[in-house]
């Protein structure tokens, strides 16, 4: 049983079935599924020794180098091939211990830095692949973060005892011990940070066809050749003015990142250390400072994935953004048309009822039948046509445009609720101005704005005076040339409070209602150019303008 169990741990140390359950609220993102892990491990050992031997390159004291890309690729290796690989890495490590320092160093020395290198790479792999959980698409500031101090707690810890130990095997001065310590933790942070996030975006599906994209953007190349005139400017200058001028480098890695987000930065930030490095092996160059240098690229690494991180996080937020305004447009949509179809719903029921009495009577009246049927399948239609013209609506703004009278509208909507207003004892008015001009609308969705306001008014008129009411419904033409229709109830009004609310998707001030009528009002008449408003006050006004008809607007049917 307990080898099983230490079986178990093995497996899922070596990151192919990675599951944590012991660390509670954290996602599982599995690792990238290597098919020949032998074949990659391999790549990855090779990558690792060449680029150990190109980055030894003017190292201080205690043989440490400003640039270490290689940490990132064991740590790749260990992540994505498994922990069994630990020999190869291990293998990797003493090469670079014993062959590329300048001072031949005795192999207890050479095998002790090679276990303590070993063990900060297992113990970052680990602790990214393990308990910290780390995506491999790093698209979020938690695993970035996560990477960051991962990084600099293990280099620090790591540096401290590799650099110790060179001290008491004499390969360095005893009071230099902490500033050769602060050159390890920067120089192996930096080469974790900058080749890192590139190495572990290239094995997601997703961020590999953004960096396919990337190199098929003309503005990308462009930013690459800027990233290289940079990086030749600055060496072009006298050495004294190198460290100063290295501050021009953020402006082509801002750039990269704000535009292209996690693939432009960690892109930019190996193109950049790549740069830096050949300039540096080609012209034979001593840096004045080489912690100078480190902080440079530590500060560039940085700002760069943390920029571009945010950047896909806005991008992100930006599209979940779109998508819930989606989903609120079609649910204002499905409570729009369900709004409108509660009074249709009950004439058809009304009408098919009186159809099914007439029928059954022992002498039906053909006549009375047939207007019935004829009103019933009027009213279909109608329904028919509001839901048909909502729908239109609210997934394009698309309204049929035909031009009409105002006025014969509003009296059509008027007897057609009139059986409404009888039964609540409200009293109805219709009247217009003469001169109305003829108004381009969508008949269909006007008579919606115009029954609401109608159906609204004789509730309010009811509501304050259930023994009867007074709605009247006024149209005339104002200063500017707009048809504006108002309609006043004998309602407990409006309140002041209330009117900046009125409009909104699911306000009401009834009792019962969902709230979408206004609303929808709101939405048809700002898309007909007019405006919608209510004035607070004892009794119930609202109002609404059309803009008239022009001759240059001449023609029907027209849909926009």
């Amino acid at each position: 049983m307990a080898r099983a169990g230490r079986r178990l741990l093995w497996d899922n140390f070596a990151m192919e079935k990675v599951i944590w359950p012991g660390v509670p609220g954290r996602s599982v993102a599995a690792a990238p599924d290597i098919h020949r892990p032998g074949v990659m491990a391999t790549a990855f050992f090779a990558l690792y020794v060449v680029l150990d031997w190109l980055t030894y390159v003017f190292p201080a004291r205690f043989g440490v180098t400003p640039f270490n890309p290689e940490a990132a690729v064991a740590i790749a290796m260990l992540m994505f091939c498994g922990v069994r690989y630990v020999p190869l890495v291990f293998l990797a490590v003493l090469w670079g211990e014993y062959v590329l320092p300048v001072s031949p160093r005795p192999l207890p020395l050479v095998l002790i830095n090679g276990v303590i290198l070993t063990a900060g790479y297992v113990a970052i792999a680990h602790l990214l692949m393990g308990w910290f959980r780390i995506r491999i698409e790093l698209d979020t500031r938690r695993d970035v973060l996560r990477l960051m101090g991962v990084t600099l707690a293990c280099m620090l810890v790591f540096g401290v005892a590799y650099v110790g130990v060179l001290v008491l095997f004499g390969f360095g001065p005893a009071d230099r011990y902490f500033n050769g310590a602060r050159r390890f933790f920067i120089g192996y942070s930096v080469g974790v940070l900058v080749a890192a996030p590139l190495l572990f975006m290239l094995f997601s599906q997703k961020r590999r066809k953004q960096f396919m994209e990337l190199l098929r953007s003309h503005e990308a190349w462009a930013q690459i050749l800027t990233i290289l005139a940079c990086v030749w400017w600055v060496f072009l200058q006298d050495q004294q003015d190198h460290i100063r001028n290295f501050y021009l480098l953020f402006m082509p890695l801002i750039w990269a990142a704000t535009r292209f987000g996690m693939a432009g930065a960690a892109s930019a930030l190996v193109l950049i250390q790549a740069g830096v490095l050949s300039v540096l092996v080609l012209s034979g160059y001593q840096p004045i400072s080489v912690f100078e240098l480190q902080l440079l690229l530590i500060a560039l690494a940085i700002t760069g994935l943390l920029l571009g991180v945010s950047i896909d996080e806005q991008r992100r937020a930006t599209d979940d953004f779109r998508e819930s305004l989606k989903l609120a447009a079609a649910g204002e949509m499905a409570a729009a048309i369900t709004h409108e179809l509660n009074q249709p719903l009950t004439a058809l029921s009304g009408y098919a009822t009186a159809g099914q009495l007439i029928a059954a009577a022992p002498n039906p009246d053909r006549a009375q039948l047939n207007d019935t049927m004829r009103k019933l399948l009027e009213e279909s239609k109608r329904t028919a046509a509001v839901v048909r013209r909502l729908r239109d609506f609210f997934r394009s703004g698309a309204t049929r445009l035909e031009r009409i009278s105002i006025a014969a509208l509003a009296e059509q909507v008027v007897a057609s609720l009139r059986a409404k207003a009888d039964a609540a004892r409200v009293t109805v008015t219709c009247s217009a101005s003469d001169n109305i001009p003829p108004v381009l609308v969508d008949s269909v969705q006007i008579e919606v704005v115009l029954r609401n306001l109608l159906m609204n008014a004789i509730d309010s008129a009811t509501s304050a005076n259930p023994a009867g009411g007074i709605v009247d419904v006024k149209i005339e033409v104002n200063k500017g040339g707009e048809v504006v229709v108002a309609v006043r109830d004998s309602g407990s009004g409006i309140r002041a409070s209330d009117v900046d609310r009125l409009f909104e998707s699911f306000v009401t001030t009834k009792t019962s209602g969902m709230g979408m009528g206004l609303a929808i009002g709101r939405a048809i008449i700002d898309a007909h150019g007019g405006r919608i408003w209510a004035v607070p006050g004892d009794t119930g006004l609202l109002c609404f303008t059309l803009p008239p008809d022009m001759p240059s607007d001449a023609g029907t049917g027209t849909t926009r």
